[in-house]
């Protein structure tokens, strides 16, 4: 393990590549197939962005960080619970998006531990093209702007005291489809733009990597991931003609040869890609489209690299045959992990189509307050939306794949013991109902 009083100053890069390797060797949680199946269950996961808003116009957030301590009156216990409802849907996994280093997120991963739920982290996109200095004014270099945030996230609850990952913390997407963002159109573009993604993602893993050496980081580590999206990159210089598979072997191309991408890197990239990286990909497409466009051949590319899919939900399929399949899929195929449901909640906040994803609407009572970074938002009650032809509203169709004990809806709008007043008036409240 990596002594916690060790320094970065006094590193030579052979000595940062020894360091890392015996690291990786000892600890790292191999990509192996065999390894994955026999240590772990099938994701059955869900896709969560809660932002408590009900309409379009009722404006922005001042932040979108969902697992800090001011969003606790929607994921805890003395809140909406909206972390245990997920387990009684059968979810072992919570995957994340907004992520501001500045907040702990301790309690979050404690709740999510004492659920049995492990996280999917994610960095938000302020980093990369949003915050003044981004990865778009060093050409997608972004290792200066990564690896101070990085280092935040691991003092403020990614870590223990002990210098162990939190046990709950499982995954770390580097980029939420950065085939879109970084830059913007890389898929489709001009040969550059791939080139620019791959330098993003590797430059941040290797930023990464030395924000762990800085901490000391030791026990078993957590895999990072970059979650594409399910579009064919006629850019990349594999397209190979299979949505996001021409994304993945471009960053595997950058990953073994990072000099072609005119990259530097300090700690060994190569080496935690090939321990510790797991790849992924967000789809509405239906199941057979994963099983028979783009398993085969994935698993000719990446036969020893499992895989999972980020954002899963073919709106208005039958929930529970689509799901169901995809699930025997994943249990068929070695390599494939599992899925995380697309999604918790409805973004309100969005139009169109976009609102037909969430399992659970907003009702019009309200269980709590929450003072979130300045502003005061209703923590409203869940109402369960339709699961189309599966006859069955949708979380109950989710639970149904996943195995949960399922959920009492007739509760969802009623405020708990945990959420009432501890007087008189918070016992009546209860009484009356």
């Amino acid at each position: 393990s990596i002594s916690q009083g060790s320094t970065l100053a006094s590193r030579t890069l052979s000595q940062r590549t020894m360091v890392s390797m015996v690291h990786l060797a000892v600890w790292a949680a191999p990509t192996l197939l065999a390894a994955h199946r026999a240590s772990a269950e099938l994701i059955r996961g869900i896709s969560y962005g809660p932002p408590p808003l009900r309409s379009m116009e009722e404006g922005w957030m001042p932040q979108d960080d969902w697992f800090c301590n001011e969003a606790v009156p929607l994921w805890g216990r003395s809140g909406r619970g909206d972390l245990h409802i997920m387990k009684q849907l059968g979810a072992n996994m919570v995957r994340l998006y907004g992520n501001n280093p500045e907040n702990d997120h301790t309690n979050f991963l404690d709740e999510a531990l004492e659920e049995g739920i492990s996280v999917a982290a994610g960095t938000s996109d302020y980093p990369y093209y949003q915050m003044g200095g981004n990865c778009m004014s060093t050409d997608m270099n972004c290792f200066t702007q990564i690896k101070p945030l990085y280092a935040d996230n691991l003092r403020k609850g990614f870590l223990r005291p002990d210098g162990t990952y939190h046990p709950a913390l499982k995954y770390m997407n580097i980029l939420n489809e950065p085939d879109l963002k970084v830059p913007a159109g890389a898929d489709t573009g001009g040969p550059e733009g791939p080139v620019k993604m791959a330098r993003a993602l590797m430059s941040a893993l290797d930023a990464m990597l030395d924000a762990e050496i800085e901490a000391g980081v030791t026990g078993p580590l957590i895999n990072f991931t970059a979650t594409f999206s399910f579009a064919i990159c006629s850019a990349c210089s594999e397209s190979l003609g299979v949505p996001a598979l021409g994304q993945m072997a471009q960053l595997d191309d950058a990953m073994f040869h990072p000099e072609k991408y005119g990259y530097s890197p300090k700690n060994d990239v190569t080496a935690a890609y090939k321990t510790r990286f797991t790849h992924s990909f967000n789809t509405a497409s239906p199941a057979t489209d994963v099983k028979n466009w783009f398993l085969p051949a994935y698993t000719i590319r990446f036969p020893t690299t499992p895989v999972y899919i980020g954002e899963y939900h073919r709106a208005g399929a039958n929930q529970v045959d689509d799901l169901g399949t995809i699930m025997s899929v994943a249990e068929q195929n070695p390599l494939f992990l599992g899925i995380s449901f697309f999604q918790y909640q409805v973004a309100y906040w969005k139009d169109g189509t976009e609102r037909d994803f969430g399992m659970f609407g907003l009702g019009s009572t309200s269980l709590a307050a929450m003072e979130y970074f300045g502003k005061t938002y209703e923590v409203y009650c869940l109402e369960p939306q339709p699961g189309g032809a599966s006859g069955m509203v949708m979380p109950s169709a989710v639970s149904s794949v996943y195995g949960g004990a399922g959920v009492d809806y007739s509760n969802l709008c009623l405020r708990g013991p945990e959420v009432v007043a501890l007087d008189a008036s918070g016992y009546s409240e209860i009484l009356a109902q």
